[in-house]
Order: C-alpha cells, then sequence, then structure tokens
C-alpha cells in the first residue's frame, strides 16, 4: 500500500493484506479496502504508532466528513470515537503486566475498525446487493501477543 498521501494505493486490489500493521497503518489499509472493495486481511500491533497517519477514503463514502482532506481522515473520525477516550483505549491495547485488559482493549479497537469499515462500505454501495462479512479472529498466543486479525470479504 501506498500510504504517502497521494492517491496511490490499492485502487485496483482484490485483497489487501496488512502484517504487523502498526497503529493507524491498520486503519490506512482497512481505508485501501474500502476504496477498492478488496476483501482484507489486517494483523494490527503497537497500537499508538504511526498518528500523523490519515484514512484515505477518497469519493464520497458515508464517511467522508467535511474535515477530511485530500490525504484523508484522521483515524479517530473514521472510527467515530472521541481522541481522548481513543488515546486511552489504545494506551491500555499497550499496558504491560495484565494481557486480559490488555487483550480487551486491542479486541474493542478492532471492534471500532470492523464498524468503520462496514459503515464506511454502506455509504459506497459498490453495486446493487453488496455487503460485507467483518470479523475478528485469533491465533495462538504462543505465537505473538498480537494475536488478532480482522478479516473482511465483500460480496454480493
Amino acid at each position: 500500500l501506498d500510504v504517502s498521501g497521494d492517491g496511490g494505493g490499492a485502487a485496483s486490489a482484490d485483497v489487501v493484506v496488512a502484517l504487523h500493521a502498526c497503529g493507524v497503518l491498520s486503519d490506512v489499509a482497512l481505508g485501501h479496502a474500502c476504496s477498492a472493495g478488496a476483501a482484507f486481511v489486517v494483523c494490527p500491533c503497537c497500537f499508538r504508532s504511526n498518528p500523523h497517519l490519515r484514512v484515505p477514503l477518497p469519493g464520497g463514502g458515508e464517511r467522508s466528513a467535511p474535515s477530511a482532506d485530500a490525504r484523508g481522515m484522521a483515524p479517530e473520525e473514521w472510527l467515530g470515537v472521541d481522541p481522548g477516550a481513543y488515546g486511552d483505549l489504545t494506551g491500555l491495547a499497550e499496558v504491560q503486566g495484565d494481557s486480559g485488559l490488555q487483550r480487551e482493549a486491542m479486541h474493542a479497537v478492532c471492534a471500532l475498525r470492523a464498524e468503520a469499515v462496514e459503515r464506511e462500505w454502506r455509504g459506497r454501495v459498490h453495486h446493487p446487493g453488496a455487503r460485507i462479512e467483518t470479523s475478528i479472529r485469533t491465533f495462538p498466543v504462543g505465537l505473538s501477543t498480537r494475536n488478532l486479525c480482522l478479516v473482511g470479504r465483500f460480496g454480493g
């Protein structure tokens, strides 16, 4: 994916895959998938990283807010959350020493992302009868403590 903000990216992609998608890079990948109507697998990590990135949502989707510029929109706006609350939530996703709390916060961030994808998709239906299925999947924590994947499949 091109995250330079120059309008390049996943315009003709069938699938967007983002592994070790640090922080807002997960949202950037999801924005590209929505724009292209592409399926996706996004494995987020480092939830507080890359706060300078913006979510690319070209052309008139439901979430294309007035404050969105040519580079896209702020991640908190894309997710529909208060910036302070989002900062608290991503901080909890990075907490050390309480894996239960960390896991719940990571799941909550992924759930916000899944909802954002669904809102965006509803606002830019690519063809009649189109739909999206999103899910949050896990893999064994022994492989990584960042063991969540956000998976989306567009169909119709």
